[in-house]
C-alpha cells in the first residue's frame, strides 16, 4: 500500500483554501485543511469535506446525452464524445450562417477558474454575448471600485484593521476569492472592531461592536446619509482630498438631502446608531470596508458600491495599510489578458444584448439575464439562437425562473455542461458531463496569491470545461487561437513569471506581494489620475455623475414583508444538495421569520408556508424558522434552493426564491435585479415536516 499526500487548493466555493489530499495506492480517501497554507490556516469547511463525495457521486453524469422528448421531459439517451460535440458544431455552424456568431451565447456558473476560457471562446467565435451572474455577484463592485480609483481593492486584514466596515457580507460563513473569513476572525483576535450592516442578526453580526440591521435594499442611502456626516462633521481625510480626489464640492452639494432623520427614517435605523458607526470608521487610524454580494442584488447595486467606494476614499483608507488594497495582479496570463478581447471585432461588440441601456455591465463584457431573455423572447434586436451553458443551473440562480423557462423552450439549440441532471440540465438538446475541481490541473488566481489546483482524480466519461472548449474551437475551426491542450494552455499562462505547469505545480503557491499608497508613484490609474468622486464619464454616458439612491415602490398592504435571501452555508448558490455531508443538517428551505410575524400569521416552528409577490403568480414553498434574529418586517428566506431526483422540474424548483423575483426594478448600470429587498406576503399551507 502506497500513501501520498498532495496539496492543491479547494473550489467547493470561492474561497480558495489550502487542502492536502490524501491517496491510496493513486485513489484519494481523506480530505483536510492545509495547515501551513498562509491563505486559509487550515480552515475547511462542510463543502470542502464533501469534496470526495462529489466526486464519487452515483448521481454524477458520466456519458454525453441527447433529448429524446419534450424540454423539460428529462427524456435522453446516450451519445458518444465525438457524436455529441459533432452534433452540437453543425447545429451551431448552421445557426451562425443563419443569423451570425451573435445569435450565440455563452453562459458561465460563478468562476470555476474557467471564466476566461469561457469568455476566449466568444471572442473568438464573434459573439459578444456572455451571461451570467456577474450583474447580482462581484461585477457591481469591481466596476464601481474601477470607475471611482481605477482598479479593484480588497481588505488589508493582515495590515490590522482598527475597524472593519462588514457590508452585505458574512465573511466567516461565505469566503471570496481568496479572502477566507479566517482572516477577518484573526484580525478580530488582534483588536479590530467590526461594524456589521445587516438586516439580519448573523454570528458575525452578534460579536460585532455595532450591528445595523438596515432595511433591504435601502444600503445606498446609508452610505450616502454616512457620507453626509462625514464632510459636515469635518472627519474626513482633508489632505487625501485635496491631492488626490477630484469632484469633493459638488459631491458634499449632493449628499444634502441625506439627512441623519431622512436616512434614518428610510433604513429603518436609529440616528444615533448610524451616527456612532460613521464615527467609528470615519475616525480610525486603519479601517476597511468588506462589501459583499448581499448590496449588489437590487435595483441600487452599482450606486451602493460606489457611495461605498467614496466613502472609503474620503476618510483616506485607499490603498492605505489595514485599508482598501488596491490589486496588482501578478504577470500571468490570467483574467485580463486570457480571455483575447482583441479577437472581439468593434462591430460585434456594439451588438452585445443590453450594451445600451446597462453601459457599466457591457464594459465588463456580460449580458444581464434580463436584457437576454427578452431579446430570447422577442427576438429584438437579433434572433438569439443557441446557448451553451458552463456549470450554470440558470433555471435555479437567474432571477424571473419562468421567463427563463419560456426562453430556454425557444432556443433552438441549448448545450449544458453540468456534473448533474439539472432543471437547466433537463431543458437541454446534449449535456455534457463535466469533471469536478478533483479532476482537472487549473492555476488559481487571487488578489493574494496563485496557486496549482492538481489532478488527483479521474472520473471516466469525464471532461473538464477546458477541454471541452478546446474540442469546440477545433471542430469550429478556432483551434488558431488556443492551445494543442490543456497543459500547454497553462504552461502559456505562466511564461510571464518564467515557469512552466510542471516548475509551478512544485512550488504550489505564490504569495502576491502588496504595496501601499502606490498612487503616490503616478496618481490612480483614472483619466484624471485622481479618485472620481464626481464620475464625468458616468456623465457622458447619461448616467449621474454622483451615486442616487432610488426608492422602492409604495408599500402594497397585500404585500407586508420584505424579503431578503441568503444560502445556507453547507451549500453554495444552487450546488451540492445531491451530497449527504452537506444535505443532512437540511432538507428542506427555510424562511426565518420574527415572533411578532409569527403570531401574526399564525406560524410555528416547521409549519410550511407559501410565500408570493403578486396575484396569480407563482408561490415558493418554505419551512417556518422563528427567529428574532430579523426585523418584524423582513423574512429571510433560503435562497439558491432546489431538490434534486423530483419528477418534475416544477417540483424540483418549488423553493426558488426566483420564481417572485422579476426584471421590473433593474440597476441603471449593471441591470442587476432585485432579489433583495422584495415584498411578498405569507400564506400558511400547513404544519410542515421540515
Amino acid at each position: 500500500m502506497t500513501i501520498t499526500r498532495v496539496k492543491s487548493v479547494c473550489r467547493m466555493c470561492h474561497g480558495g483554501c489550502g487542502v492536502v489530499v490524501e491517496l491510496v495506492d493513486g485513489v484519494p480517501t481523506d480530505i483536510h485543511g492545509d495547515p501551513d497554507n498562509p491563505t486559509s490556516e487550515g480552515y475547511f469547511c462542510i463543502k470542502g469535506k464533501a469534496s470526495l463525495e462529489l466526486l464519487n457521486s452515483p448521481d454524477r453524469l458520466t456519458t454525453p446525452l441527447v433529448r429524446t422528448g419534450p424540454r423539460g421531459s428529462g427524456s435522453f439517451e446516450p451519445i458518444g464524445w465525438d457524436a455529441a460535440l459533432d452534433r452540437i458544431r453543425d447545429r451551431l455552424t448552421e445557426n451562425i450562417g443563419r443569423h451570425g456568431p451573435e445569435s450565440v451565447v455563452l453562459g458561465q456558473g460563478t468562476d470555476r477558474n474557467y471564466q476566461e476560457w469561457v469568455f476566449r471562446l466568444a471572442n473568438a467565435l464573434g459573439t459578444p454575448n456572455v451571461v451570467g451572474p456577474a450583474h447580482v455577484c462581484f461585477y457591481p463592485r469591481v466596476m464601481a471600485s474601477i470607475m471611482t480609483y481605477g482598479a479593484f481593492t480588497f481588505c488589508d486584514y493582515e495590515g490590522d484593521p482598527e475597524v472593519v466596515l462588514l457590508w452585505g457580507s458574512n465573511k466567516p460563513s461565505t469566503h471570496s476569492d481568496g479572502v477566507i473569513g479566517v482572516k477577518l476572525l484573526r484580525a478580530m483576535e488582534r483588536g479590530s472592531r467590526v461594524i456589521t450592516v445587516d438586516p439580519r442578526r448573523t454570528q458575525t453580526a452578534a460579536r460585532s461592536a455595532l450591528h445595523l440591521p438596515v432595511q433591504p435594499g435601502t444600503d445606498c442611502a446609508l452610505a450616502l446619509g454616512m457620507i453626509k456626516i462625514v464632510v459636515d462633521e469635518g472627519w474626513y481625510d482633508h489632505e487625501f482630498v485635496a491631492r488626490h480626489t477630484s469632484g469633493f464640492d459638488e459631491l458634499v452639494e449632493h449628499v444634502r438631502k441625506y439627512d441623519l432623520r431622512s436616512v434614518a427614517r428610510i433604513t429603518g435605523l436609529a440616528p444615533e446608531l448610524i451616527l456612532r458607526a460613521t464615527r467609528t470608521y470615519a475616525l480610525a487610524s486603519r479601517a476597511c470596508i468588506e462589501a459583499g454580494t448581499g448590496l449588489s442584488q437590487n435595483e441600487n447595486s452599482f450606486d451602493t458600491h460606489r457611495a461605498i467606494a467614496l466613502l472609503a476614499a474620503l476618510c483616506g483608507n485607499i490603498d492605505a495599510p489595514g485599508g482598501d488594497v488596491i490589486w496588482e495582479p501578478m504577470p500571468i496570463e490570467g483574467r485580463r489578458a486570457f480571455p483575447r478581447p482583441d479577437l472581439l471585432p468593434e462591430e460585434q461588440a456594439r451588438k452585445r444584448i443590453g450594451g445600451g441601456e446597462h453601459k457599466i455591465l457591457s464594459m465588463s463584457g456580460w449580458v444581464a439575464p434580463g436584457d437576454l431573455y427578452e431579446a430570447v423572447l422577442t427576438g429584438s434586436p437579433y434572433p438569439i439562437t443557441s446557448m451553451l451553458i458552463f456549470g450554470s443551473n440558470v433555471l435555479a440562480s437567474h432571477e424571473n425562473t419562468e421567463r427563463v423557462r419560456r426562453a430556454l423552450a425557444e432556443l433552438d439549440l441549448v448545450v449544458v455542461c453540468d456534473m448533474f441532471m439539472t432543471p437547466t440540465a433537463r431543458y437541454a438538446d446534449v449535456i455534457l458531463p463535466v469533471s469536478s475541481w478533483l479532476e482537472r490541473d487549473q492555476i488559481v488566481e487571487f488578489n493574494s496569491y496563485i496557486a496549482a489546483r492538481q489532478k488527483i482524480a479521474t472520473v471516466e466519461g469525464c471532461r473538464s470545461d477546458e477541454e471541452i472548449i478546446l474540442a469546440l474551437a477545433e471542430r469550429l475551426g478556432l483551434a488558431r487561437h488556443f492551445f494543442p491542450s490543456v497543459r500547454d494552455a497553462l504552461d502559456a499562462k505562466l511564461s510571464g513569471i518564467g515557469l512552466t505547469w510542471e516548475q509551478f505545480t512544485r512550488i504550489g503557491y505564490i504569495r502576491n506581494g502588496k504595496r501601499y499608497r502606490k498612487y503616490r508613484d503616478g496618481g490612480f490609474k483614472t483619466r484624471s489620475g485622481r479618485v472620481n468622486l464626481r464620475n464625468d464619464g458616468l456623465r457622458a454616458m447619461g448616467y449621474e455623475p454622483f451615486p442616487v439612491y432610488r426608492r422602492p415602490p409604495e408599500a402594497d398592504p397585500e404585500l407586508p414583508y420584505l424579503m431578503t435571501s441568503a444560502h445556507p452555508r453547507q451549500f453554495y448558490n444552487t450546488e451540492f444538495h445531491q451530497l449527504a455531508t452537506t444535505s443532512r443538517s437540511q432538507s428542506t428551505a427555510r424562511v426565518t421569520v420574527h415572533p411578532a410575524t409569527a403570531e401574526r400569521e399564525g406560524l410555528a416552528n416547521g409549519d410550511e408556508v407559501a410565500l408570493f409577490s403578486r396575484a396569480g403568480a407563482h408561490e415558493v414553498r418554505m419551512t417556518v424558522r422563528i427567529s428574532d434574529s430579523v426585523a418584524p418586517n423582513v423574512v429571510m428566506a433560503d435562497a439558491g434552493w432546489w431538490y434534486p431526483g423530483e419528477s418534475s422540474v416544477d417540483e424540483s424548483l418549488r423553493s426558488s426564491i426566483n420564481l417572485l423575483t422579476t426584471n421590473d426594478r433593474s440597476d441603471v448600470q449593471m441591470g442587476s435585479a432585485t432579489m433583495r429587498g422584495v415584498a411578498v406576503g405569507i400564506r400558511r399551507l400547513g404544519p410542515g415536516c421540515g
